[in-house]
């Protein structure tokens, strides 16, 4: 496992347009605005491969046959869409604090013919509305970077999963290795912000989602928190030169 020397409290002076409104509101303001061009912009900072990692990853989880599930920052919906197809799962939830990104994934979905199985909310990870062991899973792809309260929405998450069932993240850091690492800080840096200029007038909302990636945890620092939060680890795997990580853990009774 990889040594980091960042903190979990590294990443919470990183907002998209001010320090004085909340993490939250500035979010929701912001994927509402960058919503078109999201899984465009995803494919660019991930060199492609976002979709990749998710099939991964949810392969992984599909072990364990979960039926009932949420999908916390469900975005646009490709996370929820294919917990479906490649696990099987029955009902699905996902969330996020994004109105129109959540409408783009309720067309992705209809357009699949899954509307009967995936249903969105609007909802605050931190404070969740449903009954206490309440789903199978639950799953977080390119989210939990974007938690405004990452101790209480942990503790939100392990309340509605029932005991002993998994939680599955998948999450973009910088890459380990030297060489790569000063070729992505160029890739990001240039072409990214070049890119996002092109894609949306909202300059800073790409920034955020580079500055995010790079201020937030990883690897051991980021276990110990699931740790701390009452979650031990069945898999950890890292992709692509380390450049996206998945955490596969389970809730403790």
């Amino acid at each position: 496992m990889e040594k980091s020397n960042k903190t979990i409290s590294d990443y919470t002076h990183v907002k998209p347009y001010n320090q004085t409104e909340p993490k939250t509101s500035q979010l929701s303001r912001m994927f509402d605005t960058i919503s078109p061009q999201y899984d465009k912009f995803n494919d660019i900072m991930s060199w492609g491969f976002a979709r990749f990692w998710r099939k991964k990853s949810l392969k992984q989880l599909a072990q364990f046959q979960p039926k009932k599930i949420l999908d916390v920052a469900a975005g646009t919906g490709d996370m929820s869409i294919n917990a479906v197809k490649l696990i099987g799962a029955e009902e699905i939830i996902g969330i996020d604090i994004s109105e129109k990104m959540l409408n783009i994934a309720f067309e992705k979905t209809k357009k699949a013919g899954l509307n009967t199985k995936i249903r969105y909310e609007i909802q605050d990870v931190s404070n969740l509305p449903y009954q206490s062991e309440s789903f199978d899973a639950v799953t977080i792809a390119f989210g939990i970077r974007n938690f405004e309260k990452l101790k209480e929405s942990l503790e939100e998450i392990h309340r509605v999963l029932k005991n002993k069932s998994e939680l599955l993240i998948v999450e973009m850091n910088e890459p380990e290795k030297k060489w790569l690492y000063k070729g992505y800080q160029l890739y990001t840096k240039i072409f990214v912000k070049f890119t996002s200029k092109l894609l949306s007038p909202d300059k800073r909302a790409y920034d955020y989602l580079t500055a995010s990636m790079n201020a937030f945890a990883s690897g051991k620092n980021l276990i110990e928190v699931l740790n701390f939060c009452g979650f031990e680890t069945i898999l950890y795997k890292k992709f692509t030169f380390g450049v996206c990580s998945m955490y596969l853990m389970r809730k403790k009774i």
